[in-house]
């Protein structure tokens, strides 16, 4: 049977059955999935005339079995629908980073919809993957910049804070974007840890350690027993003087200063 969540305008809907039918806002929680749209109200002033496709809700399927790639996870069981009927996946053209460390999976990807639309799926795997949380954003959208007082080359970025605690290893996220690139940091437990490549650097104090990805760039490193990730679209060494900016994992303006 499929799990379908449903998102009509701003609100998150939850609905179970093979048929996609408009409902009553529920608690996201009982979708399984947890969603998280960023986008803000605009006059009539601001409204611009668009071609893009009015999404109308969105359909998660079961992911099949055996499915080794997280792309393949995500094109698959991740569907949107149109207020005209229609309904479309994600491309595995539209990869912006695919990040995979232990049993956690990470992916941006963009969304069918529009241009300036893509979403990041946080997925765990046991036997198979399962998803977690999805955040969707709309670039013209989005809040104000914010200053984020981090190693980076613009001083502001979006920033969207992400929480997942009902999880038995609890996830939180923050991805900072603009039109052209897209950094998440992740922050869970870290009871064990894959052997990663270690990255050569003049200060061994702060070590770091590379994702083997096949789109974009990652690093991790363990603080105070939690695992950090930093993952992008951006250069390696745009990665690692954020990471080395960060403040420690337990201070009250983790990650932003």
């Amino acid at each position: 049977m499929r799990r379908i969540g449903m998102m009509l305008g701003l609100a998150v809907m939850g609905l179970t059955g093979c048929v996609v039918e408009r409902a009553e806002p529920i608690e996201p929680s009982e979708s399984g999935v947890t969603i998280n749209e960023r986008a803000e109200e605009t006059s009539s002033e601001d409204i611009q005339v668009t071609t893009d496709k009015e999404v109308f809700g969105s359909m998660i399927e079961d992911v099949p079995k055996g499915t080794v790639r997280l792309v393949d996870a995500v094109t698959a069981q991740y569907t949107l629908q149109y207020t005209d009927g229609t309904s479309e996946r994600p491309s595995k053209d539209g990869v912006i980073y695919e990040t995979v460390i232990d049993d956690l999976g990470l992916i941006a990807i963009k969304l069918p919809d529009r241009e300036d639309s893509f979403g990041v799926f946080n997925y765990s795997r046991n036997e198979e993957w399962m998803l977690h949380g999805i955040q969707n954003f709309t670039i013209p959208e989005a809040a104000e910049k914010v200053h984020h007082g981090l190693d980076l080359p613009e001083a502001e970025l979006f920033v969207d804070n992400f929480e997942m605690n009902q999880l038995e290893r609890p996830v939180e996220m923050w991805t900072m974007y603009d039109e052209t690139q897209i950094i998440t940091i992740l922050v869970t437990d870290a009871p064990s840890v894959a052997d990663g490549e270690l990255i050569e650097r003049r200060d061994v104090s702060n070590v770091r350690y590379r994702l083997n990805q096949t789109k974009g760039n990652g690093l991790f490193y363990v603080d105070q027993g939690k695992l950090i990730v930093v993952t992008g679209n951006v250069s390696e060494e745009v990665l690692l003087n954020l990471s080395d900016s960060l403040p420690e994992v337990w201070s009250v303006d983790f990650p932003i200063k």
